[in-house]
C-alpha cells in the first residue's frame, strides 16, 4: 500500500524548490556543504509519490517538476556566470537543467519499467553516468558534479586518490537515498525509533569520514623531489585593460617587475597566468616578437629557470596543408588558421607549446562544429580571440633543466575534470600548474569554486598544485589538498614557494573515471532491456502461453 496522501500541486511545488534551494545552498562558498547528504530527499518523494499514486501524465509531471529543482540549482549555484554573459548564462542554465530533468525522468520512467526490491540503484547509475558524459561530450559542464561538493571538506575525501570525484558522486547520492527510505520505513512503522532507522544511512556516513579523517592525519608528503616556483598575479582587468592593444608591452612589465620581487639564482620555475601574452602570435615565429625577446632576455639573466606562461597564438594552414576542423579562412580563400589558448614553455632558446583542449562550450568553442561551424560567429566574446579555437589530442607535459622537475600545464577550465588531468599525470607529470585568468565573474563565489576543485586535483593525483591566477585566487596547494598559500583577489601579488614532486601513481591516476564507465554501460543496458529487451521478452512469452 502506497505511504503518502494525495498531494496539490502547490505542496509538490514546493518540495520541488526546496530541493533546488537545498542542492545550490549545499555548492562550495554557497552556504553549507553537509546539506548535499539530503538535498535530493524532497525530490526524491516527488519521484515516490508520482510512481505510486494515480496520477495522470506522471512522467511530464516529473519531468517539469525536476527541471524546476535543477534550474534551482544551477542558478543558485552558479549564477555569477552571468558576468561574463547573460544570454550565454541563461542558455546554460536551460540546457543544463533540461538534461538533469530528462536524466531524473529516465530513471524514474525505468523504474516502472522494471519494478523490483531493487530498482532504488536505477537512479545512481543513471546519475553517474550523466556525470561521465557531461566530463566528455561538446557540451561539457562538469561544474556541477556532485563529487565537486566536498572540495573544501578534503579531510573528508582522501580517498578520492582512489575513486575520483565520481565517487564523491556515488556517496552522496547513496546517503539520500538511504536517509529517504529510512523515512519511509518510520512512517510505515511509526514504533520504530528514529536512530535505529538511521543506523545504516550513519554508517555509510561516518566510516568513509573517519578513514578519510585518519588517513588525512597520518598522510606524509611524497618526496622524489623538490623544486622552487615563483607565481605570479598581475590582476589586469580582463574587461578595461588586457585585451586592449595599447597596453601589450606595459602588462608585460609589469608581470616582470612582480617577478623580480620573487625570483632569484634558486628558482627553478616562474609561471604566468592564462593569456599572459596577449595579441595572438604566430607559432612558426614566436622568437620574433619583442614580447618573446623580453622573455628570452630575462632568462639570460636567470640561466638555469623555466617558464610557464599563458599566450594567444595562431597556426597557418596554407593551399595543400592538411587543415584541422576547426581552422577558419582569412581573407585569402587559400589561406586558413586556427587560433589557441596557449600554455607557451621556455628552457633556455627552446619553447615548447601545449593548446588549451577543454574548451568552454559557447565561449572558446561551438559545440559539434562539424554541425555548426556556420554559426560560430555567435559565440561569446570575452575579449582576445573568439569563435571556435583549435585544441590538441595529446596532453604535453614539460620538463625543466632538472629533469626530475615535469610539469603539466592545465589551462583554466581544464583543471575542472580529473580523469583529463590524469593523463598528464600518466604522461610523467610530477606536479600540476594551472594558470587562469578567473576576472571575467568578478567578485563571486565563482573563482573561489574554481580555486576549490583544484584542491581535488591535489587528492586524486597525490601532486602538488601551484595555481597562477590573472585576478585571483594564485596559490599553492600539496598533496593532501590544503591550501599552503594564496593571494587576495584583484591584488597584483606573487608567491615564492618550495613544493614537492611526486612520480608515483595513485590508484585514480591509473584507472581514472572507471566508474563512470562503468556506469555508463549499466546506464545504456538498463535503457535498452527496459525500452526494447524486456517488451520483446514478454511479446514472445505471450506467444507461448497462449500457444
Amino acid at each position: 500500500m502506497y505511504l503518502w496522501q494525495p498531494m496539490n500541486p502547490i505542496r509538490l511545488l514546493l518540495l520541488a524548490v526546496f530541493s533546488g534551494v537545498l542542492l545550490a545552498f549545499s555548492w562550495p562558498e554557497i552556504g553549507f556543504v553537509p546539506l548535499i547528504f539530503i538535498a535530493w530527499i524532497p525530490l526524491l518523494f516527488i519521484e515516490d509519490y508520482l510512481r505510486h499514486a494515480p496520477v495522470k501524465m506522471a512522467a511530464l509531471k516529473l519531468y517539469g517538476l525536476s527541471y524546476l529543482t535543477f534550474l534551482i540549482w544551477n542558478v543558485g549555484s552558479t549564477w555569477w556566470v552571468k558576468n561574463a554573459s547573460f544570454e550565454g548564462a541563461l542558455l546554460a542554465f536551460l540546457a543544463n537543467s533540461a538534461i538533469m530533468a530528462g536524466v531524473f525522468t529516465a530513471a524514474f520512467q525505468i523504474k516502472r519499467r522494471l519494478p523490483s526490491n531493487r530498482s532504488w540503484i536505477y537512479f545512481p547509475v543513471l546519475w553517474i553516468g550523466f556525470e561521465y558524459i557531461h566530463h566528455s561530450w561538446e557540451l561539457s559542464w562538469p561544474w556541477l558534479t556532485l563529487g565537486n561538493s566536498m572540495a573544501n571538506m578534503p579531510e573528508l575525501i582522501q580517498w578520492y586518490e582512489f575513486t575520483g570525484i565520481l565517487g564523491g558522486s556515488i556517496w552522496i547520492l547513496l546517503m539520500n537515498i538511504l536517509v529517504y527510505n529510512s523515512f519511509r520505513r518510520k512512517i510505515s512503522h511509526p514504533e520504530t525509533p528514529i536512530l535505529l532507522g538511521l543506523r545504516f544511512p550513519l554508517f555509510v556516513l561516518l566510516i568513509p569520514s573517519l578513514l578519510s579523517i585518519l588517513q588525512y592525519i597520518s598522510y606524509e608528503e611524497k618526496v622524489d623531489a623538490k623544486a622552487n616556483v615563483a607565481i605570479v598575479q598581475p590582476n589586469i582587468d580582463p574587461y578595461g585593460i588586457k585585451f586592449n592593444n595599447a597596453t601589450f608591452d606595459a602588462q608585460l612589465d609589469a608581470f616582470f617587475q612582480l617577478a623580480n620581487t620573487v625570483t632569484d639564482s634558486t628558482t627553478d620555475w616562474l609561471f604566468g597566468p592564462e593569456t599572459a601574452l596577449v595579441g595572438s602570435l604566430d607559432e612558426e615565429h614566436l622568437s620574433e616578437y619583442p614580447r618573446v625577446l623580453k622573455i628570452q632576455q630575462f632568462l639570460d639573466r636567470h640561466p638555469k629557470l623555466n617558464i610557464l606562461i599563458g599566450a594567444e597564438t595562431h597556426q597557418f594552414y596554407l593551399l595543400g596543408d592538411e587543415k584541422s576542423i576547426t581552422a577558419r579562412q582569412t581573407r585569402d580563400p587559400e589561406v586558413y588558421y586556427d587560433a589557441f589558448n596557449t600554455a607557451l614553455f621556455f628552457k633556455g632558446n627552446e619553447i615548447g607549446i601545449y593548446h588549451k583542449s577543454k574548451l568552454v562550450p559557447g565561449v572558446e568553442q561551438m559545440p559539434f562544429p562539424w554541425l555548426f561551424k556556420h554559426i560560430e560567429s555567435l559565440a561569446i566574446d570575452l575579449g582576445g580571440t573568439t569563435g571556435t579555437l583549435g585544441r590538441q589530442d595529446e596532453r604535453t607535459v614539460f620538463h625543466g633543466h632538472n629533469d626530475s622537475q615535469i610539469v603539466a600545464p592545465a589551462i583554466c577550465y581544464e583543471s575542472v575534470y580529473g580523469d583529463f588531468i590524469q593523463n598528464y599525470i600518466r604522461g610523467g607529470a610530477n606536479f600540476i600548474a594551472i594558470i587562469t585568468n578567473d576576472g571575467w565573474w568578478g567578485d563571486t563565489p565563482g573563482y573561489k569554486q574554481h580555486l576549490a576543485y583544484a584542491r581535488l586535483r591535489a587528492i586524486e593525483s597525490r601532486r602538488d598544485v601551484i595555481r597562477s591566477a590573472n585576478t585571483g585566487v594564485s596559490a599553492v596547494i600539496n598533496q593532501r589538498g590544503d591550501v599552503l598559500e594564496r593571494r587576495a583577489y584583484w591584488t597584483p601579488s606573487a608567491i615564492a614557494a618550495t613544493i614537492n614532486l611526486n612520480n608515483h601513481l595513485t590508484i585514480y591516476s591509473i584507472t581514472g573515471d572507471i566508474l563512470g564507465l562503468s556506469a555508463l554501460i549499466l546506464s545504456i543496458w538498463l535503457i535498452l532491456y527496459s525500452w526494447l529487451i524486456q517488451p520483446i521478452i514478454r511479446k514472445f512469452r505471450k506467444k507461448e502461453t497462449t500457444a
